[in-house]
């Protein structure tokens, strides 16, 4: 009668900031007041390495939301892409 519902893969996205910690801070708090999936973070080395259950696509859209949000409107200056 009910299909079973898969859960959604999560999507990984990576970029290289600068070891900045009002910035990462910001950042964090930029991610947490965002709406549901929750999106985690982890950093090794320079590298935050940002994981959440949804589309790829979209969590790309909101980590740059969120860092527009944490280093202004010139975040590109500030990370790069390590993918």
């Amino acid at each position: 009668m009910f299909d079973t519902v898969q859960a959604m893969d999560r999507a990984h996205f990576a970029l290289a900031l600068p070891d900045d910690p009002d910035l990462l801070g910001r950042l964090t708090t930029a991610l947490a007041v965002q709406a549901d999936p929750p999106i985690s973070l982890a950093r090794a080395g320079a590298v935050i390495a940002f994981e959440s259950a949804t589309g790829e696509m979209m969590l790309r859209s909101r980590v740059m939301q969120a860092l527009e949000v944490a280093a202004g409107p010139d975040w590109q200056a500030v990370a790069r892409s390590v993918d």
